[in-house]
């Protein structure tokens, strides 16, 4: 067993990396100082969800909905605020068209991210980026963004720092050139960028002014009595035809198929077989007349035909002289003659056609009549 061990091929070590790394990426949006999972889904009635945030806003008089279902996308006209908050599957080109759409028609989109990843295509599109990362703590608030109702701090347990191009404004920030709250506008209206899932959060929503400052941002649709909408979408509440998103969206599916992909190359750098072993000849043992076929043909197709002719007359006039020791072939026909004329004449007849090239079919004829003459019960007979 031990010496089994001992020949893993490192592949499957990679395999394994590989596998560890995929789980441990997934645990960056499910683990927090708490040990709460937070999906950030108003869904979710747990601490990690958003469901009392829900709840918070309706009781503050605003009309609340989900984004979610076949298609992304949300309607200014009936849409103020937009929030999208933890996405758990990534922004992709019609997405972040879609938010752009959104936001250039007036309405406001509220990211909150904690790592960035999944949101990668959307940042960069409105050139706000991940900076590094932000421990836990209070921070403060200011600003007439969020002066009504007015936050002074906002609590988050972990987050991230922002940067960003020319024309984007830093709402919150620790210190100069460390944003955590970034506002970038396009058209008539904006998207705000929060570097922390945390204020959202039904564990932390209590915390300092976490829920005023939730509230800050959704004034703008309670103001206009347009709805606050909540992303579920890249949640996953929408319906798929990809067999394969589990392989594709999940980091437990795509650390299968880096395993695959291993294993796979496990066995062709091995040389290892799938099945079992394929004998090299399968065929069942060859019989004598199958080696006396391919004799003739070659043979025939030597073109020396006359060898087995020569051989049966041979045999012919051996046969006949054995019952007349030492007497010519001729005297040997004509004392046969004496008691059997046929027979003799049937030798003679015989003895003249194998004496010249005959062709395959007459050569054929010629041998059976050849058993005949000497056959054992023609000699009882001219013996008799």
């Amino acid at each position: 067993m031990m010496k089994r061990l001992r020949r893993v091929h490192p592949l499957y070590y990679l395999a394994l990396v590989l596998f560890v790394v995929a789980l441990a990426a997934s645990a960056l949006t499910a683990d927090t100082s708490g040990g709460v999972a937070r999906s950030a889904s108003v869904y979710d009635t747990g601490p990690g969800g958003a469901a009392a945030l829900r709840k918070y806003f309706e009781a503050m008089g605003a009309s609340t909905t989900t984004v979610q279902g076949d298609t992304f996308a949300a309607d200014p006209a009936q849409v103020g605020v937009l929030f999208m908050l933890a996405p758990s599957e990534a922004f992709t080109p019609l997405d972040v068209v879609a938010v752009r759409q959104f936001v250039a028609g007036g309405g406001t989109a509220v990211l909150g991210t904690d790592i960035g990843v999944f949101e990668g295509a959307l940042l960069d599109a409105f050139d706000i980026h991940v900076a590094g990362a932000l421990g836990p703590g209070q921070y403060p608030v200011g600003g007439i963004a969020f002066a009504n109702p007015p936050a002074r701090t906002i609590a988050l347990d972990r987050g991230v720092i922002l940067s960003f191009g020319g024309g984007r404004v830093p709402l919150v920030a620790t210190a100069p050139g460390r944003a955590i709250v970034a506002m970038a506008r396009e058209g008539s209206g904006s998207l705000i960028v929060v570097g922390s899932v945390a204020p959202f959060l039904t564990a932390e929503l209590g915390e300092a002014d976490n829920g005023r400052f939730a509230l800050a941002l959704a004034a703008p649709a309670i103001a206009s009595r347009r709805a606050v909408a909540f992303d579920e979408y890249h949640h996953g509440i929408h319906p798929t035809t990809d067999v394969l998103v589990l392989l594709t969206r999940t980091w437990p599916g795509r650390a299968l198929v880096f395993a695959g992909v291993a294993l796979f190359l496990y066995l062709v750098a091995s040389g290892r077989r799938l099945g079992p072993p394929i004998p090299l000849d399968p065929r069942p043992p060859r019989s004598s007349l199958e080696y006396i076929r391919g004799f003739a043909g070659l043979v025939r197709r030597s073109g020396h035909g006359e060898i087995a002719r020569r051989r049966f007359r041979r045999e012919l006039r051996t046969s006949l002289a054995r019952e007349l020791p030492e007497t010519p072939l001729g005297e040997v026909i004509a004392e046969l003659a004496t008691t059997d004329h046929p027979r003799a004449a049937r030798a003679r007849a015989l003895d003249e056609a194998l004496a010249h090239p005959l062709r395959e079919d007459a050569l054929l004829r010629t041998v059976r009549e050849v058993g005949l003459v000497i056959g054992t019960e023609h000699k009882a007979g001219g013996t008799a």
